[in-house]
């Protein structure tokens, strides 16, 4: 077997009670045989710092408050970030309050912390080193305390070596928060083609004892365990950086992900808790509360960015489902509506106010039953298109009445049953979240929009799989944020993704892609509140027109208003 692969597979060796070559207060934990370079290692680590969520799932981010580099030949190179004297925003943003409910640890404290001194091998003589203090934010800030720490990578003088250091900004062992390592400081470092995890005890004037202590822990001691995930995280991605890893997916391309981190965790502090536990779906109350909890802050956010203000506009959520986004938003003080084919269980546990804005009806976009636009203009008298719709019998029924029902497009576009969107505010924006038959349609109702594709439908109403996207040269249509986001490539649903896309560009949007932080493989975003240049102030005749043609490019939505109608004969499918 060559060292190559020997070393891929290469299992850590538990090596706790052996001498540590960082010097004589260092306690080894683990190693293993590697075949990355210091660089790799280095580069590696460097990304974990800063997304400290690699190693540990209680920990949301980290933000870098100072970093200072060090070069013997250059000198000193320093940032400090404003975040500094800024308390963490994890409330909603505005609430006026003296109290400060979330845990946190002396949070002003950013004194780069040092290695205290210890007689190490002569082959690890430190020379150029970066400096680093980031402030933890865990998950649950109300449960887990928000820290500072110091982050320290120090190459040797050959460049052959990369050690770091960290070593948080607490004064005893009773202050250091659950998701760390009950010790002073932890060293992970790549040497003679080896990573190593060692324990620094805290510095008591008997930290022989405390070493002791530590050498006699077992592998199934949580400390131990964590050593062990700390090194298989750093060489697994010193690994991938050796290997070429790149990332498949970019997220935090239109919504800043520290904005977006604290108005979920806002959200779900406020609401998560009452709404797992009052939950009446069939569905997993955890999947749907924490999914919806996040849209809602990544909606909340881009409706900021875009000066979407409280009042000013209204959203409606078409194909609502359960309605709790719905429930949500307005909660929040947002104005709007969910409609959907069916009503949920869950509609009547909301309060008032959001159940008197969830209506069960069926949507049938007005294109579809009135007249065409240029007969429209020549004879504003007619107001449909003349055409019958059948609704098919109900086979499930136990009655034995199999009759066809026809509906007229004037009995439709007057039914309190069917919404065709025309009554909506001029000031909408459209919520399509896992909304299935709707997904395609959303960019062609003619408001600002966000889809969330997950079933692969065609406009009228079919199940389709749509062939990968040719390459074209629709970049000019796209934002910055869309030209540099990715869904999944050659699948279904990257093919779904990618022609809801191009349904937006065909009808002038100027779109933004995103890949949401959801619990969700179904998790990409498509959103405009913006028109290229070309169809601005175009008449309203003109946008029929091209909506039509699209429709005729897709095939028709012939079926649509059918399907439509015996949706609110079937049970609710759950996603």
């Amino acid at each position: 077997m060559s060292q190559s692969n020997h070393n891929s597979t290469a299992e850590p060796s538990f090596v706790i009670g052996t001498d540590s070559i960082l010097g004589e207060r260092w306690v080894p934990i683990y190693e293993k045989d590697v075949n990355f370079s210091s660089s790799h290692f280095e580069q590696a680590m460097l990304n974990i710092i800063r997304s400290p969520n690699i190693n540990s799932t209680v920990i949301l981010r980290a933000d870098i408050l100072v970093e200072n580099t060090y070069d013997p030949n250059k000198g000193d190179t320093k940032f400090v970030s404003k975040l500094v004297n800024e308390m963490p925003d994890v409330r909603e943003t505005g609430v006026e309050s003296t109290e400060t409910h979330f845990l946190h640890r002396d949070l002003l404290d950013i004194a780069i912390r040092e290695i205290p001194p210890s007689h190490g091998s002569p082959a690890l003589e430190l020379g150029n080193r970066l400096e680093i203090v980031r402030r933890i934010i865990p998950r649950n800030p109300f449960k887990d305390y928000i820290i500072n720490q110091t982050c320290l990578v120090a190459k040797s003088k050959d460049e052959k070596s990369t050690l770091v250091v960290y070593i948080p900004h607490i004064h005893k062992e009773e202050e250091i928060p659950y998701y760390l390592p009950l010790v002073y400081g932890v060293g992970i470092l790549h040497h003679d083609s080896k990573v190593s995890v060692h324990y620094l005890p805290f510095q008591s004037s008997d930290w022989v004892k405390e070493k002791s202590r530590i050498k006699a822990m077992d592998s199934s001691e949580r400390p131990i365990r964590t050593a062990l995930r700390l090194l298989q995280t750093s060489t697994r991605h010193s690994a991938g950086v050796k290997s070429g890893y790149e990332k498949r997916v970019n997220h935090d391309l239109v919504v800043a992900k520290v904005d977006f981190q604290n108005r979920y965790i806002y959200l779900k502090s406020k609401y998560s808790s009452e709404l797992v536990n009052n939950w009446c779906e069939s569905t997993d109350p955890k999947k749907h509360v924490f999914e919806d909890l996040a849209i809602a802050a990544f909606l909340i956010e881009y409706w900021k960015i875009k000066n979407f203000q409280i009042g000013q506009f209204e959203f409606r959520d078409l194909g609502c489902g359960n309605g709790l986004l719905v429930h949500i938003l307005i909660s929040e003080g947002y104005k709007g509506q969910g409609i959907d084919a069916r009503a949920r269980k869950s509609w009547a546990t909301y309060p008032n106010k959001v159940q008197s804005n969830l209506l069960e009806k069926i949507i049938v976009p007005s294109i579809l039953l009135k007249p065409h636009p240029s007969l429209a203009k020549m004879a504003p008298g007619i107001k449909d298109n003349g055409r019958q719709f059948a609704e098919l019998p109900d086979h499930n029924s136990h009655h034995n009445n199999h009759q066809v029902n026809y509906h007229s497009a004037s009995s439709l576009l007057q039914s309190p049953k069917v919404c065709t969107t025309e009554d909506f505010p001029e000031s909408t924006f459209l919520i399509g979240n896992h909304s299935d038959e709707l997904t395609c349609w959303m960019p062609l109702l003619g408001f600002p929009f966000i889809v969330i594709p997950c079933c692969s439908h065609a406009l009228n109403g079919a199940r389709v799989r749509y062939p990968p996207r040719k390459k074209s040269s629709n970049a000019p249509f796209c934002s910055s944020s869309s030209s540099n986001s990715h869904t999944p490539q050659n699948s279904t649903y990257g093919s779904l993704v990618d022609h809801v896309e191009d349904i937006a560009i065909l009808n002038g949007w100027r779109i933004e892609k995103e890949m949401l932080r959801i619990p969700s493989t179904r998790n990409a975003a498509i959103m405009s509140c913006e028109r290229v240049a070309e169809f601005n102030n175009e008449s309203r005749e003109i946008s029929q027109l091209r909506v039509l043609d699209i429709i005729a490019m897709e095939g028709g939505a012939d079926g649509w208003v059918e399907s439509s109608l015996n949706l609110m004969k079937k049970a609710p499918r759950n996603h």
